[in-house]
């Protein structure tokens, strides 16, 4: 038997060592996926609230005849208008209840973004920073991070006032608002003044959603060529088109040589 295994041996002998393999999550690309889904979400809400408000202005119509029939005179036209304000309340719920969704979606979309931008730029650092210079990094301010990490490499760094700081500083506002709200009160008469002045202050609208998604896009793409950097893959021209269990994989398995 000793004769049998020595041919074994040698042939163990001569397999190579395999590599050492390690894995990663790329939770910024999960973050920023997950905030373009709430986007989506967001602009899938709006045919919803769409049908409430058509709701609404129906009943608005109906009350507005009514009181042309009576020559305008509210009191008079009581009777018939009682039903319609008593439906009329019960839309105003629903409209109100459709924007729900809307809001949700939108401001989980500020706040994932913030943290897509905020992962992306610790994980640059812990590449790029040792020591102290690790550590005295991660007490900074997430817009101190992106304007300190090109200087610190040794290159240059985004201008304040020019985009897409601009908008990356105005997606932190909405976020920091919405993460440490404080209470937003003012005086509001219902959906035909529209909406409450504070609604825009927390960044809550469509446009802004996308804004702040392309704002941290542009934030990474930038500081990719800033400090000679590969953009990272999640970010390229058709990634989203590729099939599901490509584009919601975010392990990354590399080789270490």
């Amino acid at each position: 038997s000793s004769k049998q295994e020595t041919p074994m041996n040698a042939i163990i002998d001569k397999i190579p060592t395999p590599p050492s393999w390690f894995t990663t999550l790329s939770i910024d690309a999960m973050y920023f996926h997950a905030a373009k889904k709430c986007c989506e979400a967001a602009k899938a809400s709006l045919n919803d609230i769409g049908k409430a408000r058509k709701v609404f202005v129906a009943l608005r119509i109906k009350e507005a005849k009514i009181l042309e029939r009576y020559d305008g005179d509210s009191g008079e036209a009581y009777d018939d208008l009682e039903p319609v304000y008593i439906q009329m309340e019960g839309a105003e719920h629903g409209l109100g209840a459709a924007y729900g969704p809307y809001f949700q979606n939108i401001a989980l979309t500020h706040i994932l973004c913030a943290t897509v931008a905020e992962a992306h730029i610790n994980i640059i650092a812990k590449e790029r920073l040792e020591g102290k210079f690790r550590d005295n990094f991660e007490r900074i301010s997430i817009e101190g991070k992106w304007l300190f990490l090109p200087k610190i490499s040794g290159n240059a760094t985004f201008v304040q006032g020019a985009e897409p700081f601009q908008s990356f500083s105005k997606l932190i506002k909405y976020r920091n608002e919405l993460v440490h709200y404080k209470g937003k009160k003012e005086s509001w008469e219902g959906f035909e003044q529209g909406m409450p002045k504070f609604i825009d202050h927390l960044g809550l609208s469509l446009r802004k959603a996308r804004k702040s998604i392309m704002a941290v896009k542009e934030m990474i793409l930038e500081i990719s060529k800033m400090i000679n950097k590969e953009p990272p893959y999640w970010l390229r021209e058709g990634y989203d088109d590729l099939p599901q269990d490509i584009v919601t994989n975010f392990f990354e398995i590399n080789i270490e040589k």
